[in-house]
């Protein structure tokens, strides 16, 4: 079954009572519009400088902050790149992490 939302997983600095800066996570669900396929020539062209793309999900602009990381299906992924489709859309183009997703 394929999930119809993601997590965008945004990235905060807060401080402790002695003034050390922890970073801690926010996840933030968004519905995705569509789950699309890696174009061959993307997956080609970002093989050639080590990334490995393995999702792409299109999603509204309105929802997307600049965050680095999301989760779908219960796995994290780093986005990669982003891609504007519409005036309203963009595409989220995201490498699988390895291990603890970190």
């Amino acid at each position: 079954m394929i999930d119809i939302t993601a997590k965008l997983i945004r990235t905060i600095l807060t401080k402790d009572n002695i003034g050390n800066q922890i970073e801690s996570n926010i996840e933030i669900e968004v519905p995705i519009i569509k789950n699309e396929d890696i174009y061959s020539k993307e997956f080609y062209e970002a093989s050639m400088i080590g990334l490995k793309p393995t999702l792409r999900l299109r999603i509204s602009s309105l929802n997307y902050n600049n965050e680095k990381k999301l989760k779908y299906m219960n796995e994290i992924y780093e986005v990669i790149r982003v891609d504007r489709v519409t005036l309203d859309e963009i595409a989220l183009i995201c490498e699988r992490k390895v291990g603890n997703g970190s």
